[in-house]
């Protein structure tokens, strides 16, 4: 789907809006973070650093951020980001994404992940990247089928 389309159910992906968009999007970082970092907190302060970190990258050309949105509300969003590595000098990086419940399973999260796929090919990215939790077999699973493979894994010692 291009940006500003609308799918047959009348949901359409296109550019995020501060002003329009911000308290929905915000509002999924509860669900996010506290689903997916047992034991984190989404508090006052952690919104408005989120926040301030959001706004900082709709200024940024080395982001994007689109929105799902369906009957005037955003119900989903994808945060893309293009970083430098020791071993690579542009990579695609989802640095947050997520569809509302009731639409998941659906396809929304792989027409997220596609136009995430065209920005990050468009802008010089050679692969994608992302963290998932190994708890959310669901997201695991969306990604694994779209073309994302374990190249690393991430292990943690709790004091």
């Amino acid at each position: 789907m291009a940006l500003a389309d609308k799918d047959e159910a009348g949901v359409e992906l296109r550019k995020l809006n501060w002003r329009r968009d911000r308290a929905a999007v915000l509002g999924f970082q509860y669900e996010i973070y506290e689903t997916n970092f047992p034991g984190c907190i989404v508090d006052d302060t952690f919104i408005r650093d989120y926040s301030l970190t959001l706004r900082d990258a709709l200024r940024n050309p080395n982001d994007s951020l689109l929105v799902l949105e369906k009957d005037g509300q955003v119900v989903g969003f994808v945060w893309m980001s293009l970083v430098s590595t020791l071993l690579d000098t542009c990579v695609g990086y989802i640095k947050n994404i997520y569809v509302a419940q009731e639409l998941r399973g659906r396809g929304y999260g792989r027409m997220l992940l596609e136009a995430a796929d065209e920005w990050f090919q468009t802008h010089g990215a050679t692969k994608a990247t992302l963290d998932a939790s190994v708890d959310n077999e669901q997201a695991v699973g969306l990604y694994e089928h779209v073309g994302y493979r374990t190249t690393r894994l991430r292990m943690e010692k709790p004091y």
